[in-house]
């Protein structure tokens, strides 16, 4: 999944906007822990700094001042750097002990940093009191203290940083996972999009949200295929009803022709009756062929069927019924190798031929140019009529092969808009891809079926 998308998803959006307020939530929560552990240490180093004044104040009490120095005295070597920091100063500010000596200390708690060798530096938590009339200032190093709030900082730190990233991680194999079940629900869909109304959405055994919804949307679809297929049922069967009366009715039209043949007036008004007819016999004799490819019904009569043979044998039908409207019928050069062929039903594919030039001959102008051509292109064989007419806009390219579906809207064309449903009903039995191409001007009608197991040519459409 690329990361424009991975960002564009919902689950990973809900579980980022999630992990924010729990980031927000966790630094507030670490910021006040902070300054706890903080105000602990502190307290805890003006504790200790305490600890040490009062040593040397019982000193003072019990034995003077003399008590006081000599307590300094024992408590290390005057060297800078140490951990405890000693200063008593007579009544004038004289140097009494101590191990470091600075020019003025304030009274109560102040912060005093020390240099030391090598350049560093120690800091030291400093308290002045009185011991009588004497000056006492007791030190105590808080770079441990420091390091401690350092470590519980850095913690705190690694701990959102932590969470951010198992976070963001999840929400990403989240929106992984959600995003790959929601585009297999997205291409079965679309499956249904194009007819293929047995189609079913997956189920998993989860049961949760996405499988509710697809349980919902089978049962939708199970209705819509049960309508869809009765009232495909109920035009099969009108057209199969209907075709006998209206055999019948054909013939009593002949008949009556023939009994009327002098009357000039009768025979046309016959003539015109026996044609609307046809047309209504052709209308029906076409639903009841696509309801047959429709249901497979066809699928035993496959054989192979060379492609070529057959374009060559529709040319030489189309050839002339084009030349009698005044257009020209021409094979395409650059066609592929004479023995491709593919598994078919022959009688088919000759109806879905007639049907493409039928149409390419019906809707083009006078003196119209429409070619014919069979060949492999990337190992999948396939057939071509493409013309230099008004050709089919881009929106209704689609439509086009619905069932009365007409470009026309006025119906004033021939035709009853079941041709092009036909060649698809036929191109589906194949398993074939139709793609309708603009020529600028014109329209390329390609039927592509499956790969091929010989290579062959590319093929490629000339210019008009």
């Amino acid at each position: 999944m690329r990361l424009g998308k991975l960002a564009r998803s919902t689950p990973f959006r809900l579980a980022a906007l999630y992990v924010l307020l729990f980031i927000l939530s966790l630094s507030g929560g670490n910021v006040v822990a902070y300054n706890m552990v903080a105000a602990y240490l502190y307290e805890r180093l003006d504790s200790h700094v305490m600890e040490r004044y009062r040593e040397i104040e019982s000193a003072y009490e019990a034995r003077g001042i003399d008590g006081a120095a000599a307590m300094i005295g024992s408590h290390g070597p005057a060297i800078r750097g140490q951990e405890t920091l000693y200063l008593l100063r007579g009544v004038q500010g004289e140097f009494i002990a101590g191990n470091f000596r600075v020019p003025a200390v304030p009274t109560g708690f102040s912060t005093f940093t020390a240099e030391v060798e090598g350049g560093s530096s120690t800091n030291y938590r400093l308290y002045r009191g009185g011991l009588g009339d004497q000056q006492l200032v007791v030190g105590v190093s808080y770079d441990d203290t420091n390091r401690l709030r350092w470590i519980a900082l850095v913690s705190f730190g690694w701990a959102t940083a932590i969470v951010l990233g198992a976070g963001l991680g999840g929400g990403a194999l989240l929106a992984f996972r959600t995003r790959r079940r929601i585009a297999v629900l997205s291409d079965t869909m679309k499956l249904v999009g194009e007819g293929h109304l047995g189609t079913r959405l997956p189920v998993s055994a989860r049961q949760d949200d996405l499988d509710l919804l697809a349980v919902d949307v089978n049962s939708a679809l199970e209705q819509l295929e049960t309508s869809v297929a009765a009232m495909k049922q109920v035009t099969t069967d009108i057209a199969h009803d209907l075709k006998t009366p209206i055999g019948r009715l054909y013939l009593t039209l002949e008949d009556a022709i023939e009994k009327v043949a002098d009357d000039a007036t009768a025979k046309a008004v016959l003539e015109t009756a026996v044609g609307e007819v046809l047309q209504i016999s052709g209308t029906f004799e076409a639903l009841l062929r696509i309801s047959q490819i429709e249901a497979g019904a066809r699928r035993r009569n496959f054989a192979p069927v060379r492609l070529d043979a057959l374009v060559e044998e529709m040319l030489e039908i189309h050839q002339p019924i084009a030349e009698e409207s005044g257009k020209q019928l021409s094979l395409l050069p650059g066609r592929g190798p004479s023995g491709s062929e593919i598994s078919g039903d022959h009688d088919l594919l000759r109806q879905m031929c007639a049907n493409l030039l039928a149409n390419a001959i019906r809707h083009t102008p006078y003196g119209a140019r429409i070619a014919l051509a069979s060949g492999l292109e990337r190992n999948r064989p396939f057939l071509i009529v493409a013309d230099n007419g008004p050709g089919i806009p881009e929106a209704e390219r689609q439509k086009v092969f619905k069932r009365f579906y007409r470009l026309d809207k006025s119906r004033t064309s021939e035709g009853t808009g079941l041709g092009l449903s036909l060649v698809k009903a036929v191109a589906d039995l194949h398993g074939a891809d139709i793609v309708l191409s603009d020529r600028s001007p014109g329209l390329a009608v390609r039927v592509v079926f499956p790969a091929a197991a010989a290579s062959g040519l590319t093929f490629q459409v000339p210019d008009r």
